[in-house]
């Protein structure tokens, strides 16, 4: 049922000290006059126009509060959307890099990537005639397949500086570390993303409406 209020917003029964006292009761209805507020349920009839055929329509409808203010905010509030807000561009955005990272990542991926932990190094060798420089990957415990021992070893040994073994091996530790640093980027990226996510998930628009409403009259 509607619900009859003072039209200054008093309360008649802390005014008059008669507890139960309701405003359609209140010896001052006639000075203060009274305003219904209806319920959710309630509904009230209104004139609305609209143009059809540059002809101005009147019709009336019935139309709950709720209804009555999304209406009126919707036609006259100047209503926005996540297009109109950028959210859509930015999405759009995300999207095309997630594209061009997913090509980088393609091409990073076609030669050879060295395992984490793995680090390329220069030894010298000492003959009785000269000192020769070579290179090898080593790991901090033995990973790679052997050539003729029957366990697993801790160094592949790639040669000369300029021989192939060495640039490939080295370009696989390059292509490693530039993935690796994809891997925090991309997780950080993730973590700002769940951030938004729950910054607009957290707790109901109208709680949260409802409790700033509720701050300002404190």
């Amino acid at each position: 049922m509607p619900t009859e209020l003072c039209a200054y917003g008093f309360s008649c029964a802390s005014m008059m000290m008669l507890p139960g006292l309701t405003a359609i009761e209140c010896p001052n209805k006639d000075t203060c006059g009274t305003i219904i507020q209806l319920t959710e349920e309630d509904r009230i009839e209104l004139y609305r126009a609209r143009l059809e055929d540059n002809r101005r329509i009147v019709e009336r409808v019935r139309m709950t509060r709720g209804q009555t203010a999304r209406y009126l905010l919707s036609t006259r509030g100047c209503p926005q959307t996540p297009e109109t807000l950028g959210v859509t561009q930015s999405i759009d955005q995300l999207r095309d890099a997630m594209a061009l990272l997913e090509e980088t990542i393609t091409e990073l991926s076609a030669g050879y990537v060295a395992p984490e932990g793995i680090e390329a190094h220069r030894y010298s060798v000492k003959r009785p005639y000269a000192t020769y420089e070579y290179n090898k990957l080593t790991a901090k415990k033995a990973i790679f397949p052997p050539q003729l021992k029957e366990e697993e070893v801790k160094v592949i040994h790639l040669s000369r500086d300029e021989d192939p073994r060495n640039i490939v091996g080295r370009s696989g530790i390059e292509r490693r570390n530039r993935l690796l640093a994809i891997v925090t980027q991309l997780e950080a990226a993730t973590n700002v993303l769940n951030r938004a996510r729950e910054v607009a998930s957290t707790g109901s628009i109208d709680e949260v409406v409802a409790e700033k409403i509720t701050r300002a009259q404190l």
